[in-house]
């Protein structure tokens, strides 16, 4: 007999738990329709951005066109977040909250939590979570280190353990760039 695991609803995260302006709101599981519309409509954008030649753009504009049509005449924002949408709108959220926010719903059903995270805490800029210059890359690497190995440290680092012997060289060769002890 196979296993039998317990109710999903006991692991599951009733959705995703966004903060605007110190209210919270919390999108639903999206639909299986959704869902898939979603991940399809993701594919199909990453083909037009990799299509090279104008045919390969042609087919990628032929399956977003072939995409199948979701009932009811709504924007992106309004079909992630379903009811949250009505509810951003009657507490006056501006329209620009409102989109980043269905922007990372967006994310979050076709990448999960930690994608939906990341695109959160960067204001939907990926490349705000690398340090821009060296300064902030060693400053960084010392948070994440815990502490400083530069040549103004103080500290040297041990050395790397060996045996303490050399090969000999091979016959027939020269030992280049290797003097003789005397």
């Amino acid at each position: 007999m196979g296993a039998r695991l317990d109710d999903l609803d006991a692991y599951w995260s009733p959705g995703l738990t966004l903060t605007v302006k110190g209210r919270e709101y919390t999108l639903p599981l999206p639909s299986a329709e959704l869902g898939l519309w979603c991940r399809r409509l993701a594919e199909v954008t990453g083909e037009v951005h990799n299509a090279s030649s104008e045919q390969e753009i042609q087919a990628a504009v032929a399956r977003i066109e072939a995409l199948p049509q979701l009932p009811g005449d709504l924007s992106l924002p309004e079909r992630v977040l379903g009811d949250v949408y009505q509810q951003m709108a009657a507490d006056q959220v501006p329209d620009p909250h409102i989109q980043f926010c269905g922007q990372t719903g967006y994310i979050w059903i076709i990448g999960g939590e930690d994608a939906a995270e990341r695109y959160w805490t960067t204001g939907g800029r990926p490349e705000a979570q690398r340090p821009t210059n060296r300064k902030e890359r060693r400053a960084q690497n010392r948070a994440r280190t815990g502490g400083n190995r530069t040549a103004g440290d103080g500290k040297t680092p041990p050395p790397a353990s060996t045996s303490g012997t050399t090969s000999p060289p091979t016959p027939g060769r020269r030992n280049r760039g290797r003097r003789k002890a005397r």
